[in-house]
């Protein structure tokens, strides 16, 4: 049976149901929790899963694969020039090449500049969500295809509004060259238009977690039943990444606003700058 939210998003496994969970144990937040009050709470999206050290690894690993491979393309483009025979084996070889730079600089550029993380903030006064989003949380999807690497410092923030929210279970299954299967699940939020299960956008709410705690703890707290809520903050990292999340100034102080008045106020004051 398929989602009942249309288009329906890649890979998709279920449909999770949007309530408040009335278990009595702890909610666990799987130490995803950046911060949190009674306006708004802060959720990570850790766009890496890696630390500092090898973080600078990948880079450095991936700076070598894309110097060899330029090195590939540049002794194919001889071959094809000045050894006929061999042309379509040298043409495959350098189309091959080609692609794989692509790829590597892709994540050598995603790893360098991206930032530390891409949270996600709930206000439950306001019923607001705001996404800090980084082209590197969908990397593997078919915009690395089509989307062009010197994007790779842009930061997307969009605001959404809870009540449009639902969420999704995806996986993806990877075959073992042993035998049997290793499965990945990410738990990813379609926003609808309000009132409808016509999907307007979508975003990743956690990956590599096969559970619904995450989904839970949200869904509690935005309806403001906290008795079961763990609220152990995720651990601080000994070495954080140079390039830090910087949300801009308006949508900082509408996701921290203690009510709907607030959040129209500080709206209309930068509406009125704009128009200056």
């Amino acid at each position: 049976m398929p989602s009942k939210y249309q288009p329906q998003v890649s890979a998709w496994r279920e449909d999770l149901h949007k309530w408040v969970y009335t278990t009595k144990l702890h909610l666990s937040n799987n130490k995803k929790l950046r911060y949190a009050n009674d306006d708004y709470c802060e959720f990570s999206r850790h766009i890496t899963g890696m630390g500092y050290f090898v973080r600078i690894i990948f880079i450095l690993a991936l700076f070598v694969i894309n110097l060899m491979c330029i090195a590939f393309v540049f002794i194919t483009s001889l071959v094809i020039i000045y050894f006929q025979d061999l042309r379509i084996l040298a043409i495959f070889i350098e189309f091959l090449m080609i692609f794989l730079l692509y790829i590597s600089f892709q994540m050598f550029l995603h790893y360098l500049y991206a930032p530390e993380d891409c949270p996600i903030r709930f206000n439950r006064k306001t019923g607001k969500v705001y996404i800090y989003d980084h082209f590197i949380l969908y990397f593997g999807s078919w915009a690395t295809f089509t989307r062009s690497p010197l994007k790779v410092k842009e930061i997307t923030v969009k605001e959404f509004n809870w009540a449009d929210i639902q969420g999704c279970m995806t996986s993806v299954s990877v075959p073992l060259a042993s035998g049997g299967m290793v499965r990945s699940y990410r738990l990813e939020c379609v926003v609808c238009e309000p009132n409808t299960t016509k999907v307007i956008d979508h975003f990743l709410l956690t990956a590599g977690s096969p559970s619904y705690d995450e989904w839970m703890w949200i869904n509690n707290y935005m309806a403001f039943s906290d008795n079961n809520l763990d609220g152990e903050l995720m651990p601080e990292d000994e070495f954080t990444w140079p390039i830090k999340v910087n949300w801009p100034e308006e949508i900082d102080k509408k996701s921290k606003a203690s009510s709907l008045e607030e959040y129209q106020k500080i709206d209309a004051e930068y509406k009125k700058l704009g128009n200056k």
